[in-house]
């Protein structure tokens, strides 16, 4: 019973680092948001909220309105605090915003527990099928950008070791021949052995996405995502049964619930759930879903290549369908002023964590002046 109260809940902080507004020709990193949590004996564990655009402060708002119900419970009881959160707070009816909230938080209970026990994450999971995990180096640019510049890009990329490259060379007024020129550019320019993928990031209809993955054809690519929202699963199942390319979706969708259709329509070839949206309890349950109709996982990351990366890295150790985890390494150094540990990127793998909890250490005076006060 002491042990109990001594882990109970006592403070649950938001932190809001601000996107980047300096000028970048390529793209500054957006909002960060962050979770502090700690336990009556001292522990502190950080979690990280996906933060949907434009959303960052109504995230914040829910973290702080999800506190009080979780203060003074057990920080070891994840999974009652995740049904309580879900459906107590979230009155079985939670939107995108009470998902990353709420992972930010449980992200943050994870790193308590290793940390108290003296393991890495991944241990408490039950342990590791791979000794490192593959990454894909994500190119994405709001601004536009010349085939020469996508080009110049993923060669900068593939010589600081990356194997695999994401890029958009689509967009929903690019004609396709302009988009297919931006694919030959880089593809000449990275070399036969380079992967590369293409999202359409929603952008195209059934029948757009067909012609342009038609276009695409010569060009080998490890995969076709997000052609349009994955809400239609038998939309999707069409557009799978009509490609060569492997189809990924998922990146929208928070729970294995919204999964469900898409494997029952045997509708993807790869799934994308963000370790943020989703959570490390649910992202692993839908990734076993997954495996029954041998779908594979490559985890959405368009969070901090510092705590989010950690967190989904510690999550996919033990994943036996475990596709490369998205990585954005233009702003992999966009944390180091206020924490130490960030996992560093070698030829295309980050190896296995030894750190207790997460790994990730944040320094308190630094993040400071990024609390947010209720």
């Amino acid at each position: 019973m002491e042990a109990r109260l001594a882990d109970q809940i006592v403070s649950i902080d938001p932190y809001l680092i601000p996107a980047d507004t300096k000028e970048h020709p390529w793209w500054s990193h957006k909002a960060y948001i962050l979770v502090r949590v700690e336990t009556k004996n001292g522990f502190i564990g950080w979690g990280e909220c996906h933060n949907l655009s434009f959303r960052e402060k109504a995230i914040v708002k829910i973290v702080q309105s999800i506190a009080p119900t979780l203060r003074g419970r057990p920080a070891g009881d994840i999974r009652v605090l995740s049904n309580s959160a879900f459906n107590n707070f979230g009155q079985q009816r939670p939107g995108l915003d009470v998902y990353c909230a709420f992972a930010g938080i449980e992200i943050g209970l994870w790193d308590i527990l290793g940390k108290r026990l003296g393991v890495p994450v991944y241990e408490l999971l039950g342990g590791k099928l791979h000794e490192s995990v593959p990454v894909y180096a994500n190119i994405y640019s709001p601004f536009p950008q010349s085939a020469k510049g996508f080009a110049e890009m993923a060669a900068l990329q593939v010589a600081k070791g990356h194997k695999i490259i994401k890029l958009y060379p689509f967009n929903a007024e690019t004609p396709i021949s302009q988009g297919v020129k931006v694919l030959e550019a880089v593809r000449e320019a990275v070399g036969p052995n380079i992967g590369l993928a293409v999202d359409l990031w929603r952008h195209a209809s059934p029948n757009r996405a067909l012609e342009i993955a038609a276009a695409m054809k010569p060009y080998r690519l490890k995969w076709i995502e997000d052609p349009f929202s994955p809400s239609d699963p038998k939309s999707m199942r069409y557009v799978r049964d009509n490609i060569c390319q492997p189809l990924l979706t998922g990146e929208t969708l928070p729970t294995r619930r919204e999964f469900l259709g898409l494997f029952d329509e045997r509708a993807v070839d790869i799934i994308n759930p963000d370790i943020c949206l989703s959570g490390i309890l649910e992202l692993q349950a839908i990734a076993e879903m997954a495996e029954v109709t041998f779908v594979q996982v490559s985890p959405h990351n368009s969070n901090s290549m510092a705590l989010g990366t950690a967190a989904a890295v510690h999550a996919s150790l033990g994943l036996s369908n475990l596709c490369p985890i998205e990585y954005f390494p233009l702003f992999e150094t966009a944390l180091d002023h206020v924490c130490d540990g960030r996992l560093p990127v070698k030829n295309g793998l980050i190896s296995c964590p030894t750190a207790q909890g997460l790994g990730i250490n944040f320094n308190d005076n630094a993040m400071e002046k990024y609390k947010m006060l209720s």
